[in-house]
């Protein structure tokens, strides 16, 4: 177990210098897990509560039509991640298997995936070989990352109604449990 972490952590560096080299700073492996609960994000300037931005230009992979706009005003979960990461393809079947389990509750779900060096192949690739289901994004204008990455992948968003969100910089088997938790709290408003 512990060669399979060493091996996978080789493997997201060299998606890291890779992604680096095309301009992507944003491709880190994530980081090991803390303890404390997630809170809500704030802006460092002013300490208000972050809102996410709707209007960013991400590029429908999946269904070409779809805009990021659709999600507006609707609880979300999203899964930000590179098609090359190890961890981010352990972590898509369990992220999905979230958003099933909630959508019937009024949950909402979408993947986007890293722009700069990774192509749109890469990610069609993914959603093949993931089995895929819910709707898929490219940050390829890279305005996502910069406004809401840690610099690590994968990330998690719970995106609030009103546009609020938490940020899971870590993505293992007790942020999935918190996730939950917050959905189930975000779903009885």
């Amino acid at each position: 177990m512990a060669m399979q972490f060493f091996i996978s952590r080789i493997i997201c560096t060299v998606v890291l210098i890779l992604s680096i080299s095309a301009g992507v700073s944003c491709a880190q492996m994530a980081t090991e897990p803390n303890e404390k609960a997630v809170p809500l994000m704030v802006d460092s300037t002013t300490n208000a509560p972050m809102k996410m931005d709707f209007s960013l230009p991400l590029v429908g992979i999946s269904d070409p039509g779809i805009l990021f706009s659709h999600f507006q005003k609707k609880p979300l979960l999203i899964y930000y991640f590179s098609p090359k990461c190890p961890h981010c393809q352990r972590h898509m079947g369990e992220v999905q298997q979230i958003i099933k389990t909630y959508e019937g509750k009024g949950l909402y779900g979408i993947a986007i995936g890293l722009g700069g060096g990774i192509k749109k192949n890469d990610i069609r690739m993914f959603i093949d070989q993931y089995h895929v289901t819910i709707p898929v994004f490219q940050d390829s204008d890279y305005k996502f990352a910069p406004l809401y990455g840690t610099g690590y992948i994968p990330v998690m968003y719970l995106v609030n109604v009103d546009g609020t969100f938490y940020r899971y910089e870590n993505v293992n088997d007790q942020s999935l449990a918190q996730i939950k938790t917050a959905i189930e709290n975000i779903l009885k408003k």
